[in-house]
């Protein structure tokens, strides 16, 4: 169960005491009348620095903040930030604010809970994402997003417009990229996991899988699933989720997606992305800054339920390995 503590920075396991341990938490801003669609990315670590980043399209074109910060080994419990952007916990697994002062762009959002926290262990055959680091945790939450962003640089200088949509934030405590990766660069275009964000007016769905289990040495019908899905009459976990990806020719690139996921209840919903309004790829790093550990894409689309008509926004998160390029110079 997913406790008020688990908001804040968890101490590191003493078996993983020498290595790379840390909170990570992942929160969205979806705005398709302001124009403004995001991802806010902090990981904080028990090597003395956190690493802040706020990942935006503004308008149609890209505008990122990445910060290397020094942090206190300790666990606390925040504010945490970097002296412009900053991530607060006002009411623990209820209402966090988060808040930028940069020179093109800032804001001051606060993300209230749409519904309640889901714990991944909870997925219908335990947390999916142990499969790949030793997580402590990981919860995710459907968001309500209201708040102001400035805009400070481009043809839009001096213009504030107001945020209200929803959203969608991940907490995980775990040794993500605290192991080296192989010595020899490796080469190629696998499709690795997806993560869609699917925002519709009196529900959330949420599903983890892989897209392609075979080119991971597993059986097409047997790779981790994880998820929920999220609406008055409670949370619950998703039993099955399935991914097709149409990519560009650069076979990284998001093109479409559809997903075909298993309800509670098991009926089978098809849902499909629409209008894509760009993307953004994470700052994904282990201790060496200069090396890519994951690519790792956020696109922002709209999205249609087949069988109902729904229609939602959110993120389509997927990555593709291995990472490329691996060194960043």
């Amino acid at each position: 169960m997913v406790r008020p503590e688990d908001e804040y920075r968890h101490a590191c396991p003493p078996e993983e005491a020498g290595g790379l341990w840390g909170d990570t938490l992942w929160v969205s801003v979806v705005d398709r009348e302001a124009n403004i669609f995001g991802c806010n990315h902090f990981h904080l670590t028990n090597k003395g620095f956190g690493r802040f980043e706020a990942l935006y399209i503004i308008d149609g074109v890209q505008q990122l903040y990445g910060n290397k910060y020094p942090l206190g080994v300790e666990p606390d419990r925040g504010p945490y930030t970097d002296g412009r952007l900053t991530y607060t916990v006002v009411k623990p697994l209820e209402e966090i604010r988060i808040a930028f002062d940069g020179p093109r762009f800032g804001f001051d959002l606060r993300f209230v809970g749409r519904f309640p926290v889901f714990d991944y262990a909870d997925s219908i055959n335990g947390n999916p994402l142990a499969k790949f680091h030793n997580y402590g945790g990981h919860f995710e939450q459907g968001m309500h997003c209201t708040g102001t962003f400035e805009i400070r640089g481009g043809p839009r200088k001096g213009e504030t417009r107001r945020i209200d949509s929803f959203a969608h934030r991940d907490h995980s405590w775990s040794t993500r990229f605290a192991e080296e990766p192989p010595w020899e660069p490796q080469l190629g275009a696998l499709a690795g996991h997806f993560w869609p964000s699917i925002q519709l007016p009196d529900k959330h769905i949420n599903a983890f899988g892989v897209i392609r289990p075979e080119g991971f040495g597993l059986p097409p019908d047997k790779g981790p699933v994880g998820g929920f899905v999220a609406s008055t009459e409670g949370v619950k976990p998703i039993l099955h989720a399935t991914c097709e990806f149409l990519a560009e020719d650069d076979q990284r690139t998001a093109a479409a997606f559809r997903y075909a996921i298993t309800m509670p209840d098991g009926k089978v919903l098809h849902v499909r992305t629409g209008r894509k309004y760009g993307q953004t790829k994470l700052w994904d790093r282990g201790e060496n800054d200069l090396e890519n550990r994951l690519d790792c894409y956020e696109p922002f689309f709209d999205f249609e339920v087949e069988e109902t008509g729904e229609r939602g926004y959110g993120v389509a998160e997927y990555s593709v390995q291995p990472p490329w390029p691996r060194w960043l110079v």
